[in-house]
Parts: C-alpha cells; sequence; structure tokens
C-alpha cells in the first residue's frame, strides 16, 4: 500500500467518480449515435425519414469523437483504479457491488 495524504485520497477518487460518470454519458451517446446512423434509411408511415440526413451525418461525425472520449475516460477509471488499489482505497466495482 502507498501511503496518501487524506487530500490525495479525495483528488483520486473525486477523479474516479467524475470518469465513471462521464463515461456513462459516453456509452449513451455512442449508443444513441449507432441506432441513428442504423435507421439512416428508415421512414415513418408517412414515408417521412425517421432521421433527417442532417442529423444522421452529425451522429457519424460525432461517433468517432464520443468513442475516443469514451476511450480516453476508460484510461482514467483504469488509471485510479490502479492508484486506489494501491493505496488501499475502497471502490465499487459496479453500482451494486457496495456491501452494507
Amino acid at each position: 500500500m502507498l501511503p496518501l495524504s487524506f487530500d490525495q485520497c479525495e483528488r483520486l477518487a473525486g477523479a474516479w467518480r467524475m470518469a465513471s460518470q462521464d463515461i456513462a454519458d459516453d456509452i449513451r451517446f455512442i449508443r444513441q449515435y449507432l441506432k441513428v446512423v442504423a435507421e439512416k434509411d428508415e421512414r415513418l408511415s408517412t414515408g417521412t425519414l425517421v432521421h433527417s440526413r442532417a442529423y444522421v451525418e452529425a451522429c457519424a461525425g460525432w461517433l468517432p469523437q464520443t468513442v475516443t472520449r469514451y476511450l480516453r475516460h476508460l484510461r482514467q477509471i483504469t488509471e485510479c483504479e490502479l492508484a486506489m488499489t494501491a493505496a488501499g482505497i475502497r471502490f465499487a466495482l459496479s453500482s451494486y457491488a457496495w456491501e452494507a
């Protein structure tokens, strides 16, 4: 175990929490962008496209940026978890992992 000051532990835990929240948003947006791109040719019963061509193109453009951001957040989480493990700081492995 590596000794860390209280402030260092708080900063590390805060960075882990923020990256964990940010990655959840990234996953949500990636799923949405993939769905929109997959539905690019789908039409409503009226014959109107479900998504405008401009929106499909925008989603296709945002997708690589969001995947890059997702990977950056994943790396941050991994680095924080390695540091927290080395310092003996407990953290949840999933939202259901906290013990009573």
